[in-house]
């Protein structure tokens, strides 16, 4: 309830967005979930910030996407991720326990092995 009324203040904050998908996905509220992640990544690409809102919102998707078990999708926003400038890396990956469910997937091994 917090979210959605600082959402209503706020329409186009996308860490609000995600802090509403995050608490969703929590609660296995997976459509609501996903179209709040989706929503703050939208408004993250928007504000053209390559260095902040952008990366962050491809971390916090992908870690969205772990928590509603869309182990594709999540893998999609880290291989996204991994190719701009951010503190997360392969190695970091490897010792990140929110990723631990990918852990033994062919394509996350592959990206941690590129990066």
């Amino acid at each position: 309830m917090a979210f959605e009324t600082q959402l209503r203040v706020s329409p186009d904050n996308n860490q609000l967005h995600f802090a509403r998908g995050l608490a969703l996905a929590y609660l296995g509220q997976r459509a609501g979930a996903v179209h709040e992640g989706e929503r703050g990544l939208a408004l993250a690409l928007a504000t053209r910030d390559e260095y902040f809102n952008i990366p962050i919102a491809h971390h916090l998707l992908a870690q969205l996407y772990v928590v509603v078990g869309d182990q594709p999708c999540a893998l999609d926003q880290l291989d996204v991720l991994l190719t701009t400038p951010y503190f997360v890396s392969g190695a970091w990956l490897r010792i990140d326990p929110t990723w631990a469910t990918l852990k033994g997937d062919p394509r996350f091994e592959r990206l941690l092995a590129q990066h």
